[in-house]
């Protein structure tokens, strides 16, 4: 049975057939699977040449890049990569909150210590490190987390189900941010397979579930795919750094050590209200006013 998505800002939306939904859903799971396809690869040369740790995840994101710009060219999508849509700034301001929890976290993990009896004191950080290994983390997750995480779920999963839903409806738009944001949160419970305990990853993947949503609105808002590159790189960035200068932990010990903490469930809820506050009804106008249709 075919279903009609259609409201005020679209008069003509493609009926979704069982064609169309199962060609998107091929591209969602070919796009994951390139995703471990490239985790694979990069493991195998890494084993090879003993490289390691950061420099491990850098080389591995090359590779996903590869991909994911192969897939964005197959599906005649290679504007994402240069579409200035409303413009970046405007973008970074939409995205002030995450920044500001990003910058909040460092201070938090650096400066701030909760001692025996709860009280919380400023403190001056001492032995902390930065050297070759910290930056390889900042290079490690600009491109992980930043480029190849935002190409994958905002860049390809969000503009095929927008493509799917109504590229021209509202409701369909809202539909896409919301199923590629719930994705991109079940995206995370891979990090089970890379040693992060369950007690951290459970609070990971709904956290960033909300973050996905948001991250999703603000990027259907202004259009531009470098806005929410540098917003999910400086975030992730921010809170693995601190964890890495104190005392030169892995990603997978800075997630456990970080992701534990239960007031993580309230994240997804404070995104979720961003994401809705974007969306509002007077600025729904300005998801319509650029493209990243196909190229051709």
């Amino acid at each position: 049975m075919d279903i009609m998505i259609q409201d005020k800002t679209d008069d003509s939306a493609s009926p979704l057939t069982s064609k169309r939904v199962l060609t998107t859903v091929g591209i969602i799971l070919g796009s994951l699977g390139c995703f471990l396809l490239a985790s694979r690869i990069g493991g195998m040369i890494c084993r090879t040449t003993g490289i390691s740790g950061y420099k491990a995840e850098f080389l591995c994101s090359l590779i996903s890049l590869s991909l994911y710009t192969t897939i964005l060219t197959l599906l005649h999508k290679t504007k994402v990569l240069y579409t200035k849509g409303n413009g970046f700034f405007g973008g970074l301001i939409s995205g002030f909150l995450m920044i500001y929890a990003s910058i909040t976290s460092v201070i938090n993990a650096l400066f701030l210590e909760t001692s025996d009896d709860g009280k919380i004191k400023l403190v001056t950080p001492t032995g902390l490190h930065f050297g070759s290994e910290q930056v390889w983390c900042i290079i490690g997750l600009l491109f992980a987390a930043g480029i190849c995480e935002e190409l994958l779920f905002r860049g390809i999963i969000f503009n095929v189900l927008r493509d799917l839903f109504g590229r021209n409806s509202t409701k369909g738009t809202i539909a896409a941010i919301f199923t590629s944001g719930i994705l991109f949160g079940l995206y995370h419970l891979l990090n089970l397979t890379a040693g992060v305990s369950v007690d951290a990853v459970i609070p990971q993947v709904i956290s960033t579930a909300g973050v996905g949503i948001f991250l999703c609105a603000v990027y259907a808002r202004w259009g531009n795919i470098w806005i929410t590159v540098f917003l999910h790189a400086f975030m992730d960035i921010c809170v693995v750094l601190p964890t890495s200068m104190k005392n030169n932990a892995s990603i997978v010990e800075s997630i456990n050590s970080t992701m534990s903490d239960p007031r993580k469930y309230l994240g997804v809820a404070v995104y979720v209200i961003l994401a809705l506050y974007l969306l509002r009804e007077e600025k729904r106008p300005q998801m319509f006013t650029y493209s990243v249709s196909d190229d051709r």
